[in-house]
């Protein structure tokens, strides 16, 4: 007698499995509430006041996270700012990118810009000590413990404090308790300076990668490409990113020759086509 099989729940089915025989690289994601299936990419555009050029791209398996795209980028750059998507930022990953002398100019945060306001106490990062309050009343006390920080406040200072209403101390028996770890406080911080003119200025000249990706779908149809695998298809993807090179270097060029273009493009073009392998080329003496 054959017993009845019972499928699988999607919730039981790794992401790579199979997901279509002619493509055996491909595989699946579940990205808000769009489910996608195939694979991801990632750009690195380089611009100044006049140019910008794609410099950069890679392509995984689109079960590959944005923060592991960003690990990969930030080895491969120094000594520069980097304007990115929230999704691509966290704490580790800054302190990564600060260690090769890269600024990580985030344009959001995951999980909102709501502010706690820790940050607007006075602290010595340096000897961990909580000095101030907003108010500027000094705690009865301050401990550092477990990476974060602890302070208590006279009763006398927080009852009719005119900051009380924002203000993140917790009420106790006998203090008000001020808590924050140094992971909440950067993120304070961070929160405080993306409100700034100067810092919204920089984070607005991301806007013009935004854009690529529709390009690329709808100019240069690479949701529908006809290759499959992996490395095809990120060869056809350089390929199509070199085509929107060429026409900016051409656009470039009708105004004013700019020699720095010509050299970016044919870096671009020389990684593009040896990213698979190494050639030793032997010069006749």
């Amino acid at each position: 007698m054959l017993k009845e099989q019972k499928g699988k729940s999607s919730k039981h089915i790794s992401p790579n499995s199979l997901q279509n025989p002619t493509d055996p690289d491909a595989t699946y994601r579940k990205k808000g509430k769009k489910k996608h299936i195939g694979y991801t990419a990632n750009l690195i555009e380089k611009f100044d006041d006049n140019n910008r050029m794609i410099e950069g791209y890679d392509l995984q398996k689109n079960t590959y996270s944005d923060q592991k795209f960003a690990e990969d980028t930030i080895k491969k750059l120094e000594d520069t700012t980097l304007i990115t998507d929230g999704a691509y930022f966290s704490e580790d990953i800054n302190n990564k990118a600060r260690a090769r002398g890269i600024t990580l100019i985030p344009t959001n945060l995951i999980g909102g810009t709501k502010n706690s306001n820790g940050d607007k106490f006075e602290i010595d990062e340096k000897e961990h000590l909580v000095k101030k309050c907003p108010s500027g009343h000094q705690p009865v006390n301050s401990k550092f413990k477990e990476g974060s920080y602890r302070a208590h406040f006279d009763k006398k200072h927080c009852n009719n404090c005119p900051f009380r209403k924002d203000c993140p101390v917790i009420e106790q028996q006998k203090s008000y308790l001020f808590k924050v770890s140094e992971k909440t406080l950067y993120r304070c911080q961070l929160i405080t300076r993306m409100g700034t003119p100067e810092y919204q200025e920089l984070a607005s000249k991301r806007a013009g990668i935004e854009g690529i990706p529709s390009v690329l779908r709808r100019r240069y149809k690479i949701d529908h490409l006809p290759v499959r695998g992996e490395v095809r298809v990120k060869v056809w993807l350089g390929l199509k990113i070199s085509a929107i090179n060429c026409k900016r270097l051409i656009k470039g060029l009708m105004n004013k020759p700019i020699p720095e273009l010509s050299i970016l493009l044919f870096n671009h073009l020389l990684s593009l086509f040896s990213f698979q392998r190494t050639y030793r080329v032997k010069f006749a003496a």
